[in-house]
């Protein structure tokens, strides 16, 4: 999904993201050091930032922090000022959008100055100096190129292509890989496949789950695995969600945490339980009053996540997928909404895939006959979202929680894989759940549930 601010790539906007790239990317700062000229900048405060740049990664061959910057440029003040306003207010560009918009960048700006020139030399010099000036700009544009070409250049990328192979390698390496749902028979059935990429959506009636089963996911992420969770609440209070992850963090009652009813001494102790914790979550709510939230606010909630805790997540969680339009802008009717749907599948898909996370998303099933759901038979499939197949199309993972009231009443619940792209369904199976600790997946009653069944 190509979902960003919309930049201008000769504003000051675009020219503040890139070198904030350039602050967290060294591919990219070798790339503006080397082909970003200081003529080519728009003022004496982004020549000046540019120069500190320049001149400190010439000399170490590594990326100044923003401290070093800050000092280097202490004297000039409207470029602390720029500088400042970079780190507080810029975004972190995509490789690939940043090869070709710096392209297009120096292409434009020099296009501006040979038109230029070439009128100053028309009415100088005549007409064939004036064609001379324009045809070396546009040989010069011809070939001038920061993307691949089809002839690549072995010995003169041979610095540039090094520092993107690193760049690759170490975001690589440093992403943790994802492998657990925190489900002991989904886990099993995955067999530790890497859910980095990949999108999954967990399908039920109201009042059966969803929510609890991505609270489950991020608190297990976060508090097992170490992880960094970023969850995105679109239904409910901001309170709600909050004071229930954390009362699952350390297995207390949700009504007396949210009462604030638990004992000093056990408030110490949870305080002291929490410190071990090595993830981050963290918990991004939007107002529900005339609301609208698109698939771009989930792109720019990642990367505002990003740029203030200088990491990425690595797991988002959106309760509940249902609620979201897609990119495009467009106002859909009622019957527009199946179309909608599957747009709004098809984004975060692409998103998971971009940004490498795994994409988790509830939603909720069109039935809502009781008396089908308590036939124990029966259980939820594609064809119980509102799209059928349309909308499972994208998803990685399609997992329904089934419910009857008898069910409800034990505190239990059938677990069905609706679609898996990588491992087999299976028949559905049987957990046991305590809502009243805000725990979704209880290993122990749901042991002994299978011992009883077998």
């Amino acid at each position: 999904m190509a979902a960003q601010r919309e930049n201008n790539l000769l504003t000051e906007e675009f020219l503040e993201d890139l070198y904030y790239t350039c602050m967290n990317n060294d591919y990219i700062l070798a790339l503006v050091v080397e082909h970003l000229e200081p003529k080519l900048l728009p003022d004496r405060e982004f020549q000046t930032l540019h120069k500190a740049m320049r001149d400190y990664y010439k000399k170490t061959k590594r990326i100044p922090s923003f401290s070093v910057l800050k000092q280097s440029i202490a004297k000039h003040r409207a470029a602390v000022e720029l500088l400042d306003r970079i780190d507080t207010s810029a975004y972190i560009i995509e490789v690939d959008d940043a090869l070709t918009q710096l392209e297009t960048y120096i292409k434009q700006v020099k296009f501006q100055q040979a038109y230029k020139e070439v009128g100053e030399l028309y009415n100088k010099a005549g007409f064939e100096e004036a064609d001379k000036r324009l045809q070396a700009y546009q040989e010069w544009a011809n070939n001038f190129s920061l993307i691949s070409a089809e002839f690549v250049d072995v010995v003169g990328s041979f610095s540039t292509r090094f520092k993107a192979n690193r760049q690759k390698h170490n975001s690589a390496s440093k992403r943790t890989p994802i492998t657990r749902f925190y489900i002991d028979e989904l886990d099993s059935r995955n067999n530790g496949r890497n859910l980095r990429g990949q999108l999954s959506c967990f399908l039920a009636p109201s009042g059966v789950g969803k929510s609890h089963i991505a609270r489950w996911i991020g608190k297990n992420a976060c508090q097992i695995d170490g992880l960094n969770v970023l969850h995105i609440q679109l239904e409910g209070s901001e309170a709600e969600v909050v004071d229930a992850y954390a009362a699952s963090l350390v297995s207390c009652s949700s009504f007396k945490y949210e009462t604030g009813t638990l004992r000093d001494s056990e408030v110490a102790q949870m305080e002291e339980m929490l410190k071990s914790v090595s993830g981050r979550l963290h918990v991004k709510s939007y107002p529900k009053f005339n609301a609208q939230v698109s698939t771009i606010d989930i792109y720019n909630a990642i990367q505002d996540y990003k740029k203030r805790y200088n990491c990425q997540p690595d797991v988002v969680i959106i309760d509940s997928m249902d609620l979201l339009t897609d990119s495009s802008g467009q106002h859909y009717t009622e019957k527009g909404e199946r179309l909608k749907r599957i747009k709004v599948a098809n984004d975060l898909k692409d998103l998971a895939s971009d940004e490498n996370v795994w994409m988790v998303v509830t939603y909720q099933s069109t039935i809502e006959n009781q008396e089908w759901l308590n036939d124990e038979k029966n259980v939820l499939t594609a064809y119980n979202t509102s799209e059928a197949k349309g909308l499972c199309r994208p998803l990685t993972h399609l997992i329904t929680l089934n419910q009857s009231s008898r069910e409800e009443k034990e505190n239990t619940m059938r677990i069905h894989i609706a679609k898996s792209r990588f491992f087999k369904k299976g028949e559905p199976f049987k957990i046991a759940t305590d809502y009243e600790h805000e725990t979704f997946y209880d290993r122990q009653r749901t042991m002994n549930i299978n011992k009883l069944t077998a």
